[in-house]
């Protein structure tokens, strides 16, 4: 049964697809928007304490919190929902080889004698 041949037969139908579409437009948006703050993040790690005047970052984000969602994914955001995925794999792999490198960095400064160690304090004599 084609989709327009559903929401005839079920007056309800059509509003419940298109609030479903809705709903998940919206979560999608969000997931979107949140791939696109780690791009971001990943050009720019310092953001806003980059620029010459060190504007103030903006504030953080509340947690975002899934939705109960009462129906599967519509066939017309499936495209968007997968596109997304890719995006966020891409996302991910490039964080974790930004936090890898960024291992590889502390390592090698780490074993570098005297740096961070605080152990050990240094007294200089200036009065001889």
């Amino acid at each position: 049964m084609a989709s327009a041949e559903r929401a005839a037969a079920a007056p309800g139908a059509a509003h419940e697809t298109e609030s479903s579409l809705s709903a998940w437009a919206a979560i999608l948006d969000v997931l979107e928007s949140a791939v696109a703050v780690a791009e971001r993040t990943l050009k720019d790690p310092l953001g806003p304490l980059s620029a010459p005047h060190h504007a103030a970052a903006a504030s953080p984000r509340e947690r975002w919190t899934p939705p109960v969602l009462t129906g599967p994914l519509p066939a017309e955001a499936r495209r968007r929902a997968v596109a997304l995925s890719a995006a966020q794999q891409r996302v991910a792999q490039r964080l974790e080889d930004a936090r890898r490198d960024l291992a590889r960095q502390l390592h090698a400064v780490s074993s570098v004698p005297g740096v961070g160690d605080p152990s050990a304090a240094i007294y200089l004599d200036v009065s001889s």
